[in-house]
This record gives C-alpha cells, structure tokens and sequence, in this order.
C-alpha cells in the first residue's frame, strides 16, 4: 500500500531524528574518555599526545552539543505523537522542535568551525605545550616519534644537552629526510598527529549538520503537509455534511 506524502515524511523525520541521537550519543561516549583522560597526569604513554592535544573546551562543546541533541530529540516526541485535525494543523510542535534544531545546527557549526580555525595556527598553539612538558615526556616524545628537539636539535630548536639521550643520544648521525621541508624535530610529527585529531573531530561535526539539515528540512515539510492535510480534512467535512460525499 502506497503511503500518503506526509506519512513518507514523517518515517523520513524520525529516521533523521534517531541519527541525530546516535550521533549525540556517540558525541558524549567519546567526549566522557577525553573528560577522564583531561583529569589524569600527562604521562609517557601511547595517548600522550591526545592529551596534550585536548583541552576542557572540547568537552565543554561537546556536553553542550550531546545535551542540546537530547533535549531536541525528547521534543521531538510531540509532533510524532501529534495529527493534524481539521481545526488543528498541529503544526506549532513542530515549529518548537525546528527552533531547537536550528539552535543545534549553530552550535555544531560553530564549534566545528572554532576547530578549524585551530588547525591553521596548529604549530604556535603547541609549541608553548612543549616547553611545559617535564623531561620524562619530551624524552618519550622524541623516542617515540624518532625526532630531536622541537623545531631542530639546536638550542634555538629547543634541544637542551638533557634530551640527548635515547633516539636522540647522538642527533648529527641521524639521516636526514630528503625533503628539505621535513625537519628533525618533533614540531612535524606531533603537530601532525594533533591535526588529524582536529581534522576528524571538525569534520564529524560537519558531518553532523547534515543530519540537523535533513530533519529540519523534513521538518520544513512535514508543516507544509500538515495545513494541506488540515484543509483538506475541512473540505471533506463540509462535503460530507452536506450530503456530497467525501473524498477518497
């Protein structure tokens, strides 16, 4: 049985409604691990640099983002749970619940944006980073990205005699890149891994508006259909109540 347009569109509505809460739930998983990983010590491990990479504004962003979805979605609950009758289009909570999408769509593009933005000055935001770190993490850092220093092993690359241990226990035998652009320090190989960081995050939540676009777009429709379905349902009546007949 062929289902009528606004039926189509209300399946469409809450299929986008569901994404946007899947999203907001895996939004709040992984910004609870940053959370856990932020409160801890910075120590030599394999997550080191993601967390020197994160700060408190990406879990304050991403709480507002999760928690803005959540209350969007439980709105969302009246207008599916609401008709159209012929003395009430109903369209009013889906009005409210468009308000509240469209709320949700500037936060995600701002913060989306705000982490872009971060990207292009990525190696001046992290070097003040690696000043602050203790001995023991720029030792590991160098070990395990196999770089010297930070912009070089120079002491104006900010390598101290200290750090000439391990990997770096003699710099001047390392063989350099080909590339003239690659450097020995840990500037390259850091910033780059802090970048895809960023890179992914601003990129999910682009990805994100998406999905707040295709509801509110339904949404869009889904009042359009609704006055139609109003005036219709009046027109029958007013057919059926004079001895006319209604429509099929």
């Amino acid at each position: 049985m062929k289902l009528d347009a606004l039926t189509r569109y209300t399946y469409i509505f809450i299929f986008f409604d569901i994404a946007l809460l899947a999203a907001a739930i895996f939004t709040l998983l992984v910004v609870l691990g940053w959370k856990s990983l932020l409160a801890s010590d910075p120590l030599p491990n394999e997550s080191i640099i993601t967390r020197l990479a994160l700060s408190t504004n990406f879990v304050n962003a991403g709480l507002i983002f999760s928690i803005a979805t959540f209350v969007s979605f439980v709105i969302s609950l009246w207008p599916v749970f609401t008709k159209p009758t012929r003395d009430n289009a109903a369209t009013r909570p889906v009005a409210i619940h468009m308000l509240f999408i469209l709320v949700v769509f500037l936060l995600t593009m701002g913060a989306a944006t705000t982490i872009w933005f971060t990207t292009l000055r990525i190696r001046a935001l992290f070097t003040p980073v690696w000043i602050e770190q203790p001995l023991e993490i720029k030792l590991f850092l160098q070990n395990s990205l196999q770089c010297c220093g930070w912009f070089n092993a120079t002491a104006s690359g900010m390598f101290d005699q200290e750090l000439r241990t391990g990997y770096c226990s003699n710099p001047e035998s390392i063989v350099r890149d080909p590339d003239p652009n690659v450097s020995i320090g840990c500037v390259g190989p850091f910033t780059k891994q802090a970048d895809d960081l960023f890179n992914n995050a601003f990129t999910t939540l682009y990805g994100f508006t998406i999905i707040e676009l295709g509801l509110f777009l339904t949404a869009a429709s889904i009042t359009n259909l609704r006055i139609q379905k109003k005036r219709f349902l009046r027109i029958d009546y007013k057919l059926t109540t004079g001895g006319k007949g209604g429509f099929v």
